[in-house]
């Protein structure tokens, strides 16, 4: 503070110039800022810093919560403003939604905050969500602690939010946009580091996911492919004691050292 307020004495304008360079500044220094005229709205204007403040800061519940009380817009400005079920473009270099960054990387009291505040969903919470819940090994304790928060994230955007199981992540009809899979279970990696997503891919299904797309583009022998057929199994003998869905934990244990988690939702 004492550098900046000697700065600003020198006549210097100390408003930053790129919202991310004030990203892990103390709060203090950010309300020092703002009173100095910074706008915590203001976009970059490179297409790799595009984002305003509170979107990059948008994993840290507490910082959040600060920007929205010091006039943070959860809407991006200068971009139409997006409206859940009637917007329907999407252009490769506008600012996603905040929502969904925080729905693969945030808490579900970060997401609930900004909904509160209106935030929009954008196209693709779950998408992300699902997407992120494949990333973490197994193997790994600290891995398996943010996988278990990614999968709650998972089912609170399907059982609390009411989220579409099968909703696209772009305009229907539109030409295909990079890193852009499908529905939300299109973006379930089988190989991401060893990730068993059994539990995942049952999730889904049980939820009235349609595996059909995502079948076309994996294996035919691909982890993903024998859990649709396995839960597809389990379903059909639901009156049964799910022997198909208890032989395909143990195929899967054999295959993996006997470390893998079955786990039917």
């Amino acid at each position: 503070m004492a550098i900046l307020n000697d700065l600003i004495k020198r006549g210097v304008r100390v408003v930053p110039r790129w919202p991310s360079t004030v990203v892990g500044a103390s709060k203090e220094t950010l309300g020092f800022l703002l009173a100095q005229g910074w706008d915590i709205n203001a976009r970059g204007y490179s297409p790799n810093d595009k984002q305003p403040f509170m979107w990059l800061v948008a994993t840290d519940y507490d910082m959040v919560k600060w920007c929205l009380e010091h006039g943070a817009s959860v809407h991006p400005r200068g971009q139409e403003l997006f409206r859940d079920g009637v917007t329907k473009t999407k252009a490769r270099r506008e600012c996603q939604q905040i929502l969904e960054i925080v729905a693969p990387h945030g808490s579900i009291a970060t997401f609930d905050l900004l909904r509160s505040k209106g935030a929009p969903l954008g196209w693709r919470p779950l998408h992300l969500a699902v997407e992120t819940a494949t990333y973490f090994s197994p193997s790994d304790k600290n891995d398996d602690v943010k996988h278990i928060e990614r999968m709650a994230m998972v089912h609170y955007l399907l059982d609390v939010v009411g989220l579409d199981v099968n909703a696209p992540d772009q305009p229907v009809g539109s030409k295909i946009l990079p890193m852009h899979s499908g529905t939300p279970i299109c973006y379930i990696s089988d190989g991401m580091l060893g990730r068993d997503n059994r539990e995942l891919t049952w999730l889904l299904l049980d939820r009235g996911a349609d595996p059909t797309d995502a079948l076309r583009f994996a294996k035919s022998d691909s982890d993903f492919a024998e859990d649709v057929k396995e839960w597809k199994a389990w379903k059909e003998k639901q009156g049964g004691d799910g022997w198909e869905a208890k032989q395909g934990c143990n195929r899967r244990e054999a295959k993996e050292g006997g470390d893998s988690k079955c786990c039917v939702q």
